[in-house]
């Protein structure tokens, strides 16, 4: 499959109350729309919208050419993972588009959902491979300030940098903002096929906390960007599926 980025989507839940960043897999002959699971549920495991409209446009692309879905969320079939950062919206079945699924805009793009074919595990990834990180960032969207068109991907380069085991996720020293959520982390291996091995959850704070030199229990922490970025392997992703195969 050549690269191109209109599989991810920008994901606006109830209309703009808040983003993330999603894509779309093809498996078991059906469609599904994958992203971190904080970015549709809250803290207290409920969903935390009513609709959801991804948007799906190429980086060279125009209005008119993007496709727009709107999900109604509260019919939608969509599950999560009770351990890991993933949520997933069955879209279509069988080429039948779920009747809680509606086509906002067709724009002229092609479809394109990447076809899950020997998805690796964790323990198959290597350390230092170079890697893509794709989504929207529009935390990075300062006021009336818009170094970017929100509504196309923006795209990290950088290299799996660790692993850790026992909370089954991996590390890339890509710097990741809010809105990036959900994107999906590319490998390019040596002729060119692109595979998505994982999908962002969250990025890695560094924390200095400053204390008052006569007051000691007044304190202050800061939280800044590390460069950092936890990712969920795409093998956790196939697994839920298949665990809630309708």
């Amino acid at each position: 499959m050549a690269f191109d980025t209109n599989f991810t989507g920008l994901l606006s839940l109830d209309y703009g109350e808040s983003s993330g960043s999603g894509f779309k897999i093809t498996l078991n002959n059906q469609v599904y729309l994958v992203t971190a699971k904080h970015v549709l549920y809250n803290p207290e495991n409920k969903l935390r919208c009513k609709s959801v409209v991804m948007t799906s446009q190429k980086v060279w692309g125009n209005e008119v050419e993007s496709r727009i879905i709107e999900i109604d969320m509260e019919k939608a079939c969509v599950f999560s993972s009770e351990k890991e950062d993933i949520a997933v919206v069955l879209l279509e079945s069988n080429h039948t588009v779920a009747n809680y699924v509606n086509v906002v805009q067709e724009g002229s793009l092609s479809t394109l959902n990447f076809e899950l074919n020997n998805v690796e595990s964790i323990y198959e990834l290597k350390i230092a491979s170079d890697v893509l990180l794709v989504g929207f960032p529009t935390s990075l969207i300062y006021q009336e300030t818009k170094y970017f068109d929100v509504s196309t991907p923006l795209l990290r380069k950088g290299i799996i940098a660790g692993f850790n085991q026992s909370d089954n996720t991996f590390i890339i020293d890509c710097p990741s903002y809010y809105g990036n959520s959900g994107g999906p982390v590319i490998f390019i291996d040596a002729d060119n096929s692109t595979n998505i091995i994982g999908l962002v959850s969250r990025y890695i704070p560094f924390m200095i906390t400053w204390r008052n030199n006569r007051e000691f229990s007044i304190s202050h922490t800061e939280f800044s960007n590390s460069g950092y970025t936890v990712c969920v392997p795409i093998k956790s992703v196939t697994d839920l599926i298949d665990a809630n195969l309708i």
